[in-house]
């Protein structure tokens, strides 16, 4: 899914010029692969499957939503997707000249399967992400936050593919959605 997103270094995209988030993306070339993570899923696949990373020893049983004892792949997008988005804050707090998350922040994602009336299409997701900083003010963490939907390849790939909202909450209990 994400192999059509292309990374660049730090440096590199701080001469790209900024785009706000309401531009459109293109696709990025490639200057350099960073990591490739594989992985395969075995069985029954949303239904009593197994899915296992090839690079590393993790496996994971496979169940669909609502399982209490095993996961499924909106959990698995949303444990991806939180962890590259509070990590992409600190590039993207750097590039506006404000100090990156504290170890205090917490990112939360919700990665929703959503049902259509569609048949080509019967199923959608959306992702809702809350970020919660307990030593930010609203302001600041509001201009990283929004600042790292043109860095993190996890927003990159969603970005006009779903439907997206987000959160901040600040050291003062303040709080901005978008």
């Amino acid at each position: 899914m994400f192999s059509r997103i292309a990374l660049r270094s730090t440096q590199a995209a701080q001469q790209i010029p900024r785009q706000s988030i309401s531009t459109p993306r293109t696709m990025l070339t490639a200057a350099k692969s960073l990591y490739t993570a594989k992985a395969s899923a075995t069985g029954g696949g949303r239904a009593n499957g197994t899915a296992k990373s090839e690079t590393t020893s993790f496996t994971v049983s496979i169940q669909p939503p609502g399982s209490e004892s095993n996961t499924n792949p909106e959990e698995l997008v949303a444990l991806g997707y939180s962890t590259c988005f509070l990590g992409a804050m600190k590039v993207a707090a750097q590039q506006i000249g404000k100090s990156g998350p504290s170890d205090a922040a917490k990112s939360f994602a919700d990665v929703t399967l959503n049902s259509t009336d569609s048949k080509t299409s019967p199923f959608t997701i959306s992702t809702h992400l809350t970020i919660e900083d307990t030593k930010h003010d609203i302001d600041t963490l509001v201009a990283v936050a929004k600042q790292t939907h043109t860095v993190c390849p996890y927003e990159i790939a969603f970005k006009g593919n779903i439907k997206q909202s987000f959160t901040a909450i600040a050291k003062d209990g303040k709080s901005e959605s978008w």
